[in-house]
């Protein structure tokens, strides 16, 4: 099992592979992602989507991340 530094590792080294990546290779990592971390499916689908983190705030004692993300446009 790995250390959380270690699957934070993993993943700032996957990510930008998966996001250029076509669908049949964005499964083949996601796949090979879930073995080595241990992360449920849609967690670690989330996690490699990440574009950026702007920062934290505190706000009555939760901690609130902030994401530079693009929006979806809703029909």
């Amino acid at each position: 099992m790995l250390t959380m530094r270690q699957k934070k590792a993993v993943t700032r080294e996957l990510r930008g592979r998966y996001q250029r990546s076509s669908k049949k290779e964005k499964s083949i990592i996601l796949n090979g992602f879930i073995q080595l971390t241990g992360y449920n499916r849609c967690y670690a689908c989330q996690v490699l989507n990440v574009k950026k983190v702007l920062g934290y705030l505190n706000i009555a004692g939760k901690r609130i991340k902030y994401i530079a993300d693009k929006g979806k446009i809703k029909k």
